[in-house]
């Protein structure tokens, strides 16, 4: 799935993304962390408003942040389910000391459902968005 470009010099490397390409990615990659906050909110029957819902997306917002920077998740397009995967343990992994700033334990059952649910929301899009773009390059086939 990784495209590849050849260089000048005649050797190939992984294509990298554009920067909307990138930007959009991580916005629904954010939306994916609160569609996940969202379905915990009303699993678990908590209704606190906004300030809950934001305490508990803000951790795995900055552990998304930092899980991209050191994946390159976004800026490179090679081995990305690899580079999704380790993503989402390391905004987790974060996001787990960061969670007793809000006066939530730092790791619980919730690190296990967290990375399980990420991980099947960021690669559901991802899947879709490629089944989509198959689609449209193929209308002719059966």
């Amino acid at each position: 799935m990784t495209a590849v470009v050849e260089t000048a010099t005649g050797s190939r490397s992984p294509r990298i993304p554009s920067t909307a390409g990138a930007f959009v990615a991580f916005a629904i990659d954010l939306v994916c962390i609160v569609v996940f906050v969202a379905l915990g909110k009303e699993n678990h029957g908590v209704h606190r408003g906004v300030g809950w819902f934001f305490n508990a997306w803000w951790p795995l917002a900055i552990g998304l942040i930092v899980g991209a920077c050191i994946t390159r998740l976004y800026t490179r397009d090679d081995r990305w389910p690899l580079r999704l995967v380790a993503t989402v343990a390391i905004s987790v992994i974060v996001g787990g000391p960061l969670r007793t700033l809000t006066g939530r334990v730092m790791y619980s059952v919730f690190t296990l459902v967290a990375f399980g649910m990420l991980n099947l929301l960021t690669f559901a899009w991802r899947l879709l968005r490629i089944a989509v773009r198959q689609v449209r390059a193929n209308p002719a086939a059966p």
